[in-house]
């Protein structure tokens, strides 16, 4: 038996999870690929004449990262290959990350058999200097992890599939904007929160550790320093690069004092009965 999980992972949260899984799986007995999106050109072949695919990215404001989903649709159709999503996320929601890829793997043909959210460390920059979730995923959730993948693994060989509306989050906010434009949705979650980026020319070393890192591809080599596009302004704003800077040349300017991010997540935050559901298997 054949199998490959494509994923991103922006600070290794979504790696950890996708790792759990990828070993659970050979555990069953699966020959496990592995395909990180960097290596997004190697997808299709990997993805040929499997007989189950995962795919996990981290949640960017309660939806999959724009270049997964688009990686997703560029897929090829199948007829009923067993598929799961995994994210992971900063302990505000998940929001509609879960249902949104997988309805668009629905939309491809494949069978879905569920999803599975794991709180991560909060990586936008606040959350960070505040530490929300420090730590996390833990033990106790990489063991949800492979739970998760067992569960996976008796639904597909039981025959079973679910709707991608159970995955749909039923938090008022995601209830509420399902089906709107993505674009006016997201700037109004991150129009309060969402940092300026800093360049500080003299600060930079030209170690070009922001350019490896920029998921987005944002960042080129310049003649005495990185070049930035700053497209990613219009795509995730990960501040990946300000996260990895040793010179400390890239830096955030917050809209507001930190203390305010606590209050802002608050606005569309999940239950503690929507965290408990973390996880969804087709059958149960």
């Amino acid at each position: 038996m054949k199998a490959a999980i494509f994923y991103f992972s922006e600070s290794g949260n979504t790696e950890k999870v996708a790792v759990a899984i990828y070993e659970q799986l050979e555990r069953a007995g699966y020959a496990v690929e592995p395909v990180r999106f960097v290596d997004v050109a190697d997808l299709p072949a990997a993805v040929d004449s499997v007989d189950l695919f995962g795919v996990g990215f981290p949640t960017f404001f309660g939806y999959p990262p724009k270049f997964m989903a688009e990686a997703l649709r560029r897929l090829n159709r199948v007829n009923g290959t067993g598929a799961f999503v995994f994210t992971t996320y900063g302990g505000t929601t998940a929001g509609d990350s879960l249902y949104e890829a997988a309805a668009i793997l629905a939309r491809k043909g494949y069978r879905v058999l569920g999803g599975l959210k794991i709180e991560g460390c909060d990586d936008y920059p606040q959350g960070r200097e505040l530490g929300i979730n420090r730590g996390r995923p833990d033990a106790a959730d990489l063991e949800k992890a492979r739970a998760f993948a067992d569960r996976v693994v008796a639904a597909d060989r039981a025959g079973e599939s679910l709707s991608p509306e159970r995955l749909a989050s039923p938090t008022p906010f995601f209830v509420e904007h399902r089906g709107k434009p993505r674009v006016p949705v997201l700037r109004e979650m991150r129009k309060e929160i969402e940092g300026k980026i800093a360049f500080d020319e003299g600060q930079c070393i030209f170690c070009v550790t922001c350019i490896d890192s920029c998921p987005t591809r944002s960042i080129a080599r310049g003649k005495k320093t990185p070049k930035f596009s700053w497209k990613c302004i219009d795509g995730i704003r990960c501040y990946q690069c300000v996260r990895v800077c040793p010179g400390k040349a890239l830096t955030v300017k917050y809209p507001e004092p930190v203390e305010g991010y606590r209050k802002r997540r608050a606005a569309f935050a999940d239950s503690p009965e929507e965290k408990a559901r973390c996880m969804i298997v087709a059958g149960e």
